[in-house]
């Protein structure tokens, strides 16, 4: 079955650059990353990003798309400026190893080949301005989990509720907010992993607040007198607009 792509509209028309790679999501070109003469250039630089796509600690799997929540579908495209007696369509290798049709639906450039691509998520820390001063997962373990773990004196506790994240610290509450509840569920998990991984013996997991009818009221008081929300607010499992 052929697949087409939307055009590329913001990859540059200069021809002495054969070869360019995109970044894509559902399909739409997001930006353009590098471009190169030849193909063993351009293939270096596609295995080069692939390897830093691995390291990424906390891949994006949702996006907020027109008041709902979508599966993200990253991936890098190589695309090729399409020459005399270029096919438009050709045969690239599916995830499961299939042979399988792809064709452009820009007449100036031809698809070579593809990959899935991770791309790095951030969160609202509250406190923080929730679109300009995002932070990543690294970045929230490093600074308010891992941050003097080896002090008895600064013991945590992190709790799940709904979409949050709480990091309480002898009573300093911090709190991350994740897209929806299956993002804060593996960045509960993931921390969890962590501590286990760097015997980290004075941080606490304390599971899902929304459990216990007891832990979930004390759950909800807590996150009302850091941030004066209302209980509606509070009670939303999702940051969709």
């Amino acid at each position: 079955m052929d697949e087409c792509f939307a055009k590329f509209p913001n990859v540059m028309k200069n021809k002495v650059k054969i070869y360019v790679i995109v970044l894509i999501n559902h399909g739409k070109q997001l930006k353009t990353l590098c471009s190169e003469r030849t193909e063993k250039g351009i293939y270096k630089k596609f295995r080069e990003l692939i390897k830093e796509s691995n390291k990424v600690s906390f891949p994006m799997e949702y996006n907020n798309h027109y008041h709902h929540m979508i599966k993200a579908e990253y991936e890098i495209v190589i695309i090729k400026c399409k020459q005399d007696g270029d096919s438009s369509i050709n045969k690239i290798r599916d995830e499961y190893g299939r042979f399988v049709n792809y064709e452009s639906s820009d007449d100036d450039w031809i698809i070579v080949d593809r990959a899935s691509f991770n791309v790095e998520e951030t969160f609202w820390v509250y406190g923080y301005h929730p679109k300009l001063q995002r932070k990543t997962f690294d970045w929230v373990f490093d600074n308010m989990i891992a941050k003097d773990h080896k002090n008895k004196y600064m013991f945590k506790t992190v709790q799940l509720y709904k979409n949050k994240i709480l990091i309480d610290c002898n009573g300093e509450l911090n709190m991350v907010i994740c897209k929806n509840k299956d993002d804060a569920r593996r960045f509960y998990n993931l921390c969890e992993k962590r501590c286990v991984e760097k015997k980290m013996k004075y941080v606490a997991f304390l599971g899902d607040a929304f459990e216990n009818i007891n832990t979930r009221n004390q759950t909800v008081e807590k996150i009302q007198k850091l941030t004066n929300w209302t209980l509606s607010k509070i009670k939303r499992d999702n940051t969709r607009p």
